[in-house]
């Protein structure tokens, strides 16, 4: 890993990107930014990574952007999947969450520690030429016109760089945060939490989680890849012994289990509490904030680290655009305006997930298991939930930078995704086999390219409709000129293809920037209609803009508006 030790001569003095934090946020970042050739250069406070992290879990959403990042084989490897979560009550089972029912790429919830997590994500930035600098402390900065001046502390001394954008990844108690005077605004949980990681003997299926809800406390068991963890809660009054052991967790099983299990001697004990916070902005002028940086929350549902993830992802591709001369200042604004609600939306629904797991009130807790047993025997309502928990629902369709065509009008019964969705993946069969023999793929395989992807929809009736032709001839030969570098492009037949464009089976094309489907199949009519569309994919997977394919000079339009050269 290209890690830079205290011994470390001819510190650089300028960078594109200085990034403050090596957790997953701004790893992410790192790599994304990386995978688009800017100069970057991470900090990180500790001189080595922590074994232990309260994270584990990775979601739908969060599998797919690690697939574009070319890590997630590597993170797969080291995970435990999880099927289901089982919750029980007083009186035994309660409900049971099957999260195998998603219609995505990866519908399992893989459980890996975020210390896993974290060397993966390294591995990979060190691979694309990042630099991670540990035992380095941001002291101070100050920002211009033209960029960031920070002070860092490491063991050689102080240390000045200049970064054209300064990205604050630094968690909870940010350093970042603090110096640009950003609120932190939110409250504490009353209790507080144990936590231990060990190993325990008993029959509890090890592709499920299992939480119990009970009256003297809860108890949330989630296997590890290696082991369990185990959490339970203590109301502040409770005796917090200076000396932590496993004596709590005994005590709760034995409210939980008729037979007390085993537990092996903890690799890992922590007490800790829980807060709900959200930072009152995400940017100042050349200086962002993102994930714990910007938002923390209660451990269950597993939505912090996930999230974390997705803001870097969001704006990897938006800080790579502008450094790279695209775009002005609405493309960096555009990323608190989108990500900001998700942090906010998310925060409400795990509060109310935790304050209904937690509670000890008992007219409370008959009325949250009322609402569980209903929720168990309604398999629909269960799906609805691990889609809302996976974040694939995740959308910006309020975003300022996401548009539709004027042809392209709203209609009752309209297929495909919404400007700002997340774009439905499907797999894809090629018209023609390429140099490299490849005869079939997936829609989010654009992703790992780092551009944005242009999905042309042809329509059965194209034969026949001259000036969609027209229209999509036109728009091959202005594209690569106007955004060649920006730009993949992907025609995609419903069936064989079409004689109007037979022409292009046998150009020789622009190389991996132009690919040719056919047989797309009921599965991408059933996700984005029949009819003859265009689609412009976002480098982070969600829809940029929407329009019938006669609208191609509303989508070159869209596009010299949002990525502009500046001079």
């Amino acid at each position: 890993m290209a890690e830079k030790a205290a011994s470390m001569k001819g510190w650089p003095t300028r960078t594109q990107v200085l990034i403050i934090g090596a957790g997953p946020t701004g790893l992410t970042l790192g790599i994304t930014l990386r995978q688009r050739g800017i100069d970057c250069l991470i900090v990180d406070k500790l001189p080595a990574p922590l074994p232990w992290s309260r994270a584990l879990g990775l979601h739908a959403r969060t599998q797919e952007i690690l697939d574009a990042l070319g890590v997630q084989a590597a993170i797969s490897e080291r995970s435990l999947a999880q099927r289901a979560v089982s919750v029980y009550g007083d009186r035994g089972p309660l409900f049971s969450l099957d999260l195998t029912v998603l219609d995505a790429p990866y519908p399992q919830v893989l459980s890996c520690p975020q210390a896993e997590v974290e060397a993966c994500l390294a591995n990979r930035f060190a691979e694309l030429g990042g630099v991670l600098v540990r035992d380095c402390t941001l002291q101070d900065f100050t920002q211009d016109d033209d960029g960031v001046v920070a002070q860092l502390h490491w063991a050689a001394g102080d240390q000045y760089l200049r970064a054209d954008v300064m990205v604050g990844c630094d968690g909870a108690s940010s350093r970042v945060r603090d110096v640009l005077g950003i609120s932190f605004d939110g409250v504490r949980y009353p209790d507080h939490f144990l936590l231990a990681d060990l190993d325990i003997e008993w029959d509890l299926p090890r592709d499920s989680s299992h939480g119990f809800l009970l009256g003297e406390g809860a108890l949330i068991a989630i296997p590890l890849p290696q082991g369990w963890r185990l959490i339970i809660n203590q109301s502040d009054d409770e005796d917090l012994a200076p000396q932590l052991d496993i004596e709590p967790f005994r005590e709760r099983l034995n409210h939980c289990l008729d037979t007390p299990p085993e537990l092996g001697p903890p690799r890992w004990l922590s007490r800790f509490s829980i807060h709900r916070r959200l930072a009152g902005h995400y940017r100042r002028n050349r200086v962002l904030l993102a994930g714990d940086a910007c938002h923390i929350q209660s451990p269950l549902g597993a939505q912090g680290m996930n999230t974390g993830i997705g803001d870097a992802f969001n704006l990897g591709w938006k800080l790579a655009a502008y450094l790279q001369g695209h775009g002005d200042g609405r493309l960096l604004d555009s990323y608190e305006q989108e990500r900001r609600p998700v942090a906010r939306q998310m925060l409400t629904a795990v509060d109310l997930l935790s304050k209904g797991s937690f509670t000890r009130a008992a007219p409370l807790r008959r009325v949250r298991d009322g609402l569980l047993r209903l929720a168990g025997n309604r398999p629909q309502l269960g799906a609805r939930l691990v889609r809302r928990a996976s974040q694939l629902d995740v959308n910006y369709r309020h975003s300022p930078i996401v548009a539709r065509s004027s042809g392209d009008l709203p209609g009752r019964r309209e297929k495909g995704p919404l400007p700002g969705d997340r774009v439905p993946d499907v797999a894809l069969r090629a018209a023609c086999t390429d140099d490299a023999g490849t005869t079939s793929g997936r829609l989010h395989d654009g992703l790992r390219s780092g551009d944005f992807q242009l999905l042309i929809q042809l329509p059965e009736t194209l034969d026949t409709d001259h000036a969609a032709v027209l229209s999509i001839y036109a728009l091959l030969t202005r594209l690569p000129d106007e955004f060649g570098g920006l730009l993949g492009v992907q025609l995609i037949a419903p069936g064989d293809w079409p004689n109007a464009l037979k022409d292009l089976l046998t150009q020789p094309g622009s190389g991996s920037a132009m690919q040719l489907w056919c047989h797309a199949g009921e599965a991408f009519a059933e996700r984005f209609g029949n009819e003859g569309r265009l689609w412009l994919m976002r480098p982070d997977g969600h829809l940029a803009f929407r329009g019938l394919l006669t609208d191609a000079d509303e989508l070159v339009g869209y596009l010299a508006d949002l990525l502009a050269r500046r001079d």
